[in-house]
């Protein structure tokens, strides 16, 4: 290898690492934190808080039940380890 392919290696690899950097990783942070947040948001509905007498209008724009409900697909199998994941709390408290 000449001193020429080593430039264009390192040169890409140093703008690999920018594009990873700067653009790839927040884009996923972002989204990473969309689903975190609207799992939070699900599981506090599913423990019965109501968001449309805390938020007046606004609660209804973040009702997951009534906005999402064409994705019960991926809504009961988050149900169902929610629910499991609460009896197990229920059964390590009680004991």
């Amino acid at each position: 290898m000449d001193l020429k392919s080593i430039i264009e290696i390192a040169g890409i690899i140093i703008i690999a690492y920018l594009f990873i950097r700067f653009v790839a990783a927040p884009i996923i942070r972002l989204i990473f934190g969309i689903i975190i947040f609207l799992l939070i948001l699900h599981l506090l509905q599913r423990l019965g808080l109501d968001l449309d007498k805390i938020l007046g209008g606004w609660g209804i724009n973040l009702n997951l039940n009534k906005l999402l409900s064409g994705f019960d697909w991926i809504l009961n199998p988050i149900d169902y380890y929610i629910n499991k994941g609460l009896s197990f709390f229920k059964n390590l408290w009680s004991k």
